[in-house]
């Protein structure tokens, strides 16, 4: 029952009060602006949403409070991630019962599996389950690459749905294309390489720039998809100057949660410890924001 994900794909934030409680109100308000900007699907909980930092309760709210409020109109895809596979079982069948469409499937961490045992834990998540499963490369977070003859023998599996690619390696992006022919979705990870990953046949990104400028990421897939390359590589060159300094230059949960703020958003706290930026930072976030034409 291959599902294939498509588009711009805000990996949104949760919203946190100042006291690390969360916020659905503030989250609430945040799911207007993205469905309103014609973002083509969700995810939650996942590393944007501080997915790690949630215990089973709050995931569960969080989880029921997105798709509730979608309400079917797009795709929301559940982010799961523990160095345990018994845990991880337990949060895909959290996920599966509240309804969501997919899952973003985070490699163990902490400890490093080898290959042979990664492929163990994931046949058996596989097996698990009904819901349509994006593998998760996310070299930053979980210390190691996925590898991608791993990631093809996964593409036989029914409710295999693609892969998310955040090396922001280009030629990892290019051969799971050419690799997977079409079995699953190749979903740029990381804002610089949107553009990219459709000219190679790739089929958008799940990218933290989208939380706070998902107009622009939606206009760049639009712009790309009805032939206007020049319109979609200008915005492409905006997206990369602010993923360069919101995501990469400083914490990305606090500058992230900064950007929407300075748009007038209630972007929330990041979890402890993770600290609000400092003034400079601040600045340096609005000024990016400024010169991309948000503010």
């Amino acid at each position: 029952m291959s599902m294939r994900f498509h588009g711009i794909i805000p990996p949104h934030v949760t919203p946190f009060t100042q006291e690390g409680e969360l916020d659905l109100s503030s989250l609430d308000r945040l799911l207007d602006f993205w469905l309103d900007a014609k973002v083509h699907g969700l995810a939650s909980c996942a590393s944007n949403g501080e997915g790690p930092l949630l215990d089973e309760e709050e995931r569960e709210r969080v989880l029921r409070f997105v798709v509730d409020k979608v309400g079917g109109q797009v795709p929301v895809i559940a982010g799961v991630s523990s160095p345990s596979t018994r845990a991880l079982l337990r949060q895909v069948s959290q996920a599966e019962r509240i309804g969501v469409n997919g899952v973003l499937l985070t490699p163990p961490y902490y400890f490093k599996p080898s290959p042979r045992e990664l492929l163990r834990h994931y046949e058996l998540i596989f097996r698990s389950t009904g819901v349509p499963i994006l593998l998760y490369n996310v070299t930053k977070f979980v210390g190691y690459d996925i590898p991608i003859d791993t990631i093809v023998r996964m593409a036989d599996h029914g409710n295999f749905a693609g892969v998310k690619e955040s090396s922001g390696l280009i030629w990892r992006i290019s051969e799971l294309i050419r690799l997977l022919k079409g079995k699953g979705s190749v979903l740029a990870g990381t804002g610089d390489l949107i553009l990219d990953t459709l000219i190679l046949g790739g089929d958008g990104g799940i990218v933290a720039v989208s939380i706070f400028a998902p107009e622009l990421a939606v206009d760049l897939y639009n712009s790309f998809k009805s032939g206007d390359i020049v319109r979609a590589s200008r915005i492409q060159l905006t997206l990369t100057m602010l993923n360069e300094i919101v995501v990469k230059k400083y914490n990305q949960l606090s500058a992230t949660k900064e950007a929407l703020r300075l748009r007038g958003l209630p972007g929330g706290y990041a979890r402890m410890p993770s600290q609000p930026l400092s003034e400079e930072e601040r600045e340096d976030v609005r000024r990016a924001l400024q010169s991309a034409g948000l503010l």
